[in-house]
């Protein structure tokens, strides 16, 4: 099967594109460790709480990117239709879904599935923009990988 060739500012794009989003994953995975190792008593309650925290924190703002990018995309497109207005109220939602998460953390234990499901949700929308060749066939890979990890750190955090 031919390989189709990715011009050298594209390919430079999603190089940078994949070094910034794995980057951005340092966070969820030390912070998933920190509270792995509370669960072994290898840390001490504060630093476990501490780390809980931030993991939902940059959870929520991480969700809140995400729907950040469906205003852009709408936002910078000069043929866009009436019914794109879904996709506008649409990117709304994530920062709703993980300021709620962290708002209600302090009486509902299991708000990090509230950010479990934002980012799934998040990433079946985003699937489907790629689909539609709206968005670059290389952020398929790119976004799988990185739901995944998100999505297991916060299930250390939905454990913890």
């Amino acid at each position: 099967m031919a390989q189709t060739s990715i011009p050298k500012d594209q390919k430079t794009l999603k190089q940078w594109a994949s070094i910034l989003g794995y980057s951005g994953t340092i966070p969820f995975i030390s912070l998933a460790v920190i509270l792995l190792l509370a669960n072994a008593s290898f840390t001490t309650p504060a630093a476990s709480a501490l780390a809980a925290s931030a993991l939902h924190i940059y959870g929520a703002i991480i969700l809140s990117i995400l729907g950040g990018l469906h205003w852009g995309r709408i936002a910078c497109n000069p043929d866009i239709k009436p019914s794109d207005k879904w996709f506008l109220i649409y990117s709304v939602l994530p920062s709703l879904i993980g300021w709620s998460s962290y708002l209600l953390a302090d009486i509902w234990q299991d708000t990090a599935l509230m950010l479990i499901a934002g980012f799934i949700i998040s990433y079946v929308i985003d699937i489907r923009f790629i689909k539609l060749g709206a968005w670059q066939s290389w952020m398929k890979p790119l976004r799988t990988n990185l739901t995944l990890i998100v999505c297991f750190s916060l299930t250390v955090l939905l454990l913890h």
